[in-house]
């Protein structure tokens, strides 16, 4: 699949004098805000062991199918891009959103490097339409500056009608005509609920701060998400993208996955935690051999005072946003093929490699609506920004940048 050019922002676009919030109309008419945080000035590197882990170096993986495709990206120019979250899930408010919007907001804060290549991985939600099904979105592409167009192997998992395990499709158009099934090669762009993705700089070789690790199965499983989220923590890393790379190595004790795909988009505000329950379907499954588990996805230390206080305390993603996807030999009827990742058991049948980029810039990208001079969030009522005039904003031409 392409992905198209990203089109500058037109219309009034404000961005301050310190370049780290920008203030712009969406071409759908929605106003949005994106503010960039910085992260990781408490990250350090040292080789004191963390359970369950064993840190390796691209040598050890010479030769391997994911050494070229995922090794040389990351460092310096990373980042996350975070369009919407969890308060749109919950309040069921500002729930589409067009991955352009998304784009144009990092190349007008000066974030994509003219002449760099990316690879961005990551998880978002796609809605369903007479063209697609819509449903969990594994965002993997290869895109180029300064207009971040390129080649995407982005797809979603959806749930078949009356069925519990998701199937999946690449997240591109399709249309009968004739009898034939007629497939663009354009990337949708529209999105639902969140877009939480990194944008990785190929540097040509494993980057200096990247982590590269083996996880060594147990009998029961290894908690993956526990074990990294132990090490990152360890290390100082605050924000960051990982990907995992699972395999079976012994069929008689394969990896346990648990995925989760949602029936539907939530219809009205959610009260209850069973009501976010009773719209998704939760299913645990053992990788075949000849299957790899590939999971992408990112972690800040993201918050939703609302999501918190209906889930009793416990904070949104706290061991990072991940969707995963089958690949190799083909999906069985009783697994996820694209889903979100809840959990992963990693067997003494299994082999896994984590790899973590720490990622020192995040642009969070909120709706908002002004009332006087205070900045509100279109899904959650609660202020996003206090007060607008004690910004010093410049008006910004966004066609300048690239």
């Amino acid at each position: 699949m392409r992905v198209e050019e990203t089109i500058p922002l037109s219309g009034r676009t404000r961005l301050d004098t310190e370049k780290t919030r920008l203030l712009f109309t969406s071409p759908d008419g929605g106003r949005y805000l994106a503010q960039r945080h910085r992260w990781n000035v408490r990250a350090v590197r040292h080789s004191d062991p963390t359970e369950g882990l064993k840190l390796l170096d691209s040598r050890d993986l010479e030769g391997d199918s994911l050494s070229a495709g995922h090794l040389p990206f990351g460092g310096p120019g990373s980042f996350t891009l975070d369009m919407q979250g969890i308060d749109a899930f919950l309040f069921a408010r500002a729930k589409y959103f067009s991955d352009m919007t998304a784009r144009q907001s990092v190349v007008a804060l000066g974030l994509v490097h003219p002449r760099a290549r990316y690879l961005r991985v990551g998880a978002a939600g796609a809605p369903s339409s007479d063209t697609h099904p819509g449903g969990e979105v594994l965002e993997h592409s290869l895109l180029h500056g300064p207009r971040l167009a390129g080649e995407s192997y982005t797809a979603s998992g959806y749930l078949p009608e009356g069925g519990e395990h998701s199937r999946a499709r690449g997240l591109h158009p399709t249309s009968e005509s004739a009898g034939r099934l007629m497939n663009s090669p354009f990337l949708l762009e529209r999105r639902s609920v969140y877009s939480h993705t990194a944008f990785l700089p190929e540097i040509g070789e494993l980057p200096a701060s990247a982590r590269l690790l083996c996880l060594e199965g147990r009998r029961g499983g290894l908690k993956a998400l526990d074990c990294i989220h132990d090490f990152t923590r360890a290390h100082g890393i605050d924000s960051y993208a990982v990907r995992l790379f699972v395999r079976v190595a012994d069929p008689s004790d394969p990896p346990r996955v648990v995925g989760r795909v949602l029936r539907r988009i939530p219809r009205r505000r959610l009260r209850t935690v069973q009501e976010a329950t009773d719209i998704a379907s939760e299913r645990e499954f053992t990788l075949a051999p000849g299957q790899e588990l590939h999971c992408y996805g990112t972690y800040w230390p993201r918050r939703s005072p609302d999501w918190e206080a209906l889930r009793k305390g416990k904070p949104y993603e706290p061991r990072g946003h991940i969707h995963m996807e089958v690949r190799g030999a083909p999906v069985g009827p009783l697994q996820h093929a694209i889903s979100h990742l809840r959990e992963l058991y990693v067997t003494e049948g299994t082999q896994c490699f984590a790899l973590i980029n720490p990622v020192d810039d995040v642009v969070r990208i909120e709706p908002v609506v002004q009332r006087g001079n205070v900045l509100l969030s279109r899904c959650s009522n609660r202020p996003v920004l206090n007060d607008v005039t004690a910004i010093q904003w410049e008006e910004h031409d966004s066609a300048t940048q690239v």
